[in-house]
């Protein structure tokens, strides 16, 4: 009986044009969870826009499931999280990111992601939409995110005031792959994406004239590159990429690391490179 709940519920799903009222759907959450595990956004035997609509109802049960508590207990240290979905969170247990990336064609991802917030006693959830198009500078909000798979929440602290920052890896299949540095500011009303912290002046052979938003590791879908945080949470660690073999500063195409490595470190509320 609970299975074919779960399947009538999926049919009620197939068009998100038309509003949901998952309230009188899901009634626990073990079947939320067993909803959320059905929709398969990774299979490579259906067509991306299959994979696209499955993607979205994801986003919609899974936003109403965190709204409602379900997800709170339920994610704790990643687990029971569907197949394709990315958990972090920060240390001081204030923020926790679901993102996920729906492979389409030609090597390109639509990215999703589910933000929980904590204040207190109070809980927030907030949906990202996601952006294709942003650079260094652009100020953005949850309603224009530069999406991606957040693996990591890096948490500081100064003058009694936190700063966040989420790892991310963009990826792509064909053409240039991305690694971000990406503030999050936690605003009243909405979340804003990148913030004047970093007093760089070049990175990645981009130089900058101003302090950026935030930082963009560019290079070949051909390679592997890294962006971790230190032990003590006041450094981090970045591949140094270069040309492989044309010698053309900024075709990003060839980038790949150069087996030397560049440190931030956090001192006085920015971040600067060792």
């Amino acid at each position: 009986m609970r299975i074919l709940t779960v399947l009538l519920i999926i049919s009620s799903l197939g068009s998100l044009a038309k509003p949901i009222n998952l309230k009188d759907q899901i009634h626990n959450d073990s079947l939320f969870l067993r909803l959320l595990n059905e929709f398969n956004f990774q299979d490579l035997n259906t067509t991306s826009l299959n994979r696209l609509n499955a993607g979205k109802k994801l986003d919609s049960v899974l936003h109403f499931g965190l709204k409602n508590g379900w997800g709170e207990n339920n994610f704790e240290n990643g687990k029971n999280l569907p197949k394709g979905v990315l958990y972090a969170k920060s240390s001081d247990n204030k923020i926790h990111t679901f993102t996920w990336a729906v492979p389409l064609e030609k090597g390109n991802y639509q990215f999703f992601g589910q933000l929980l917030l904590k204040k207190r006693n109070k809980v927030r959830v907030q949906g990202l939409c996601s952006i294709s198009d942003f650079n260094e500078f652009d100020a953005l909000t949850q309603k224009k995110w530069p999406g991606g798979l957040i693996y990591y929440l890096q948490t500081n602290h100064f003058r009694r005031k936190s700063q966040y920052l989420a790892l991310t890896f963009r990826p792509h299949g064909d053409s240039v792959q991305m690694k971000t540095i990406e503030p999050i500011i936690i605003g009243s009303n909405n979340i804003y994406f990148g913030a004047a912290i970093f007093q760089i002046k070049k990175f990645n052979d981009q130089h900058f004239i101003k302090p950026p938003n935030r930082l963009i590791l560019r290079y070949s879908s051909n390679v592997t590159s890294s962006i971790r945080s230190g032990s003590n949470n006041l450094e981090i660690f970045i591949d140094r990429l270069g040309p492989m073999r044309s010698n053309l500063k900024n075709n990003y195409v060839d980038y790949g690391p150069t087996l030397s490595t560049d440190i931030l470190i956090f001192k006085r509320g920015k971040w600067l490179i060792k």
